[in-house]
C-alpha cells in the first residue's frame, strides 16, 4: 500500500508513541521502528551572524519526517544556490521522534469485504513523525540583515511543504551572548551528506569473468549439441 494522506496522522492528539531504546532494542516498547527519512539538520556555515529567522507554528500539529525532509531539501536548495553557503546557517529545530502506526488493510481488485480493515486497529509501525506546538519553531536560519528577504522567500517554499499554518519571526541576534562567542571562532562549514545509492553487482563485476563465464556456456552447449 502506497503512503497515506497527511490528514490521516496530522492532528496533534492522542498517546505520543516513542519509546524506542537505542541501547536494548530488544527490551524497547516499540519494535521495528523505520529510520526517519530526514538525512540532515544543519546546512550552511556556522558563524557570527546578525538575525535569525524562525519559522514558528501557530497550532499544535503533527508532520511526518518526509514532508520536513522535502521542506529542507527545498528551503536549503534556494539559500545555496542564492546565498550561497558561506552566508547563512540552516539548522532543523525538531526531530521526528514519535511513530506512525497503521493496520495494513487490502486495496486490490476482490477484496471488497476486507479492503477497510478492523475498526481503531493497533497497527504495525510504519514511518515517523514529529509534533510541533504552538509557538515552537521548525526551521532557523541564521543570516544577516540584508538577506532576509532571500530567507524569508527560502522558508515560503519550505512551508508549502508542510501541514499546519506558520509565521516568520524575524530577531535580531547582533548583541546576543552566545553569538557573540562565536567571533573568536573559526567558521565551521557543514558538509552536505550524500545519498548512497545501491550498486549494481552486474556492473561491478570482473570483464574478464564475465567473458570467461559467457565462453563457458557457449562450450557447454556445443557439447551438449554434439552429444
Amino acid at each position: 500500500m502506497g503512503l497515506r494522506p497527511a490528514r490521516t496522522i496530522r492532528e496533534a492528539q492522542g498517546q505520543q508513541w516513542a519509546r524506542i531504546s537505542t541501547s536494548r532494542p530488544r527490551k524497547c516498547y516499540v519494535k521495528g521502528a523505520p529510520r526517519p527519512k530526514v538525512r540532515q539538520y544543519e546546512m550552511g556555515t556556522d558563524q557570527y551572524y546578525t538575525t535569525r529567522v524562525d519559522l514558528i507554528c501557530e497550532y499544535p500539529v503533527h508532520v511526518r519526517d518526509n514532508a520536513i525532509e522535502a521542506a529542507r531539501q527545498a528551503a536549503n536548495k534556494y539559500l545555496e544556490k542564492t546565498l550561497l553557503v558561506d552566508n547563512y546557517f540552516f539548522r532543523v529545530d525538531k526531530y521526528p521522534h514519535l511513530v506512525i502506526r497503521e493496520h495494513s488493510a487490502l486495496g486490490v481488485a476482490g477484496a471488497d469485504r476486507i479492503s477497510k480493515g478492523m475498526k481503531r486497529a493497533f497497527g504495525k509501525p510504519k514511518g515517523r513523525m514529529l509534533r510541533v506546538n504552538a509557538g515552537d519553531p521548525l526551521f532557523t536560519v541564521y543570516c544577516n540583515a540584508d538577506v532576509v528577504s532571500d530567507v524569508k522567500v527560502g522558508l515560503t517554499r519550505a512551508k508549502l511543504k508542510l501541514s499546519g499554518m506558520y509565521t516568520m519571526k524575524v530577531s535580531d541576534i547582533s548583541n546576543d551572548a552566545f553569538n557573540l562567542a562565536k567571533k573568536g571562532r573559526a567558521a565551521r562549514t557543514v558538509k552536505v551528506k550524500e545519498e548512497i545509492k545501491p550498486v549494481d553487482a552486474t556492473a561491478t563485476a570482473v570483464p574478464g569473468a564475465a567473458a570467461t563465464a559467457a565462453s563457458g556456456k557457449d562450450a557447454a552447449k556445443s557439447e551438449a549439441g554434439k552429444k
